[in-house]
């Protein structure tokens, strides 16, 4: 009974160990990446060379049913791959083995699970490591929106433009209020021979 005891006290951290370490290596798989509302973002998937003839995709992974496929190639060029769909662009160079996805203006409903893939319908696609997290970037300011863009350049321009204005009134006035008061304006000095 003593050695039964043993084992399965051995057979237990062995087994929690094995789920740790399997645990562990999918975490290694999995890259967070913040990001800011409305601003765009490019990820790269990089693939060995036997997949440059290959399809490949962007694809949402939810916590149920399939991946979404976002974005996919349709052509198998070996120069560049284009498609986009929406708000994703995904660009293929099998010349460099590697893809990249552009999400553009970025959503509060983009947080999310995504992967690169390479679709090899109808078999299973092979997914590519890491698989991206997108999380909201903590303790930076949203960036403004374009209009609110657009009101701050045209608040500095008028701001610019009034203190142009401002600085040569001012001088304006100083250089009437030098001529009012009979003073001589330096430009015109100049030196008259006397008469003797």
């Amino acid at each position: 009974m003593d050695k039964m005891d043993r084992t399965g006290l051995w057979g237990r951290p062995r087994l929690l160990l094995l789920l740790l370490w399997v645990s562990g290596l999918r975490g290694q798989d999995e890259k967070q990446m913040c990001f800011l509302e409305g601003s765009n973002l490019t990820i790269s998937c990089f693939y060995t060379r036997q997949y440059a003839s290959s399809l490949k995709a962007w694809q949402r992974v939810r916590s149920r049913g399939p991946p979404e496929t976002l974005v996919r190639t349709d052509t198998r060029n070996m120069d560049l791959n284009r498609a986009q769909a929406g708000r994703y662009l995904l660009e293929d160079d099998p010349t460099e083995v590697m893809f990249s996805v552009t999400v553009r203006e970025l959503q509060r409903q983009d947080l999310g699970l995504y992967q690169c893939v390479i679709d090899l319908s109808p078999q299973t696609p092979v997914v590519l490591p890491p698989q991206i997290r997108l999380v909201p970037c903590e303790g930076v300011p949203p960036a403004p929106a374009l209009p609110e863009l657009r009101l701050l350049a045209i608040v500095l321009t008028c701001g610019f433009v009034l203190n142009k204005g401002l600085v040569f009134s001012v001088l304006f006035i100083l250089l009437w209020k030098a001529r009012a008061s009979g003073e001589p304006d330096p430009g015109e000095q100049q030196s008259h021979p006397s008469r003797s």
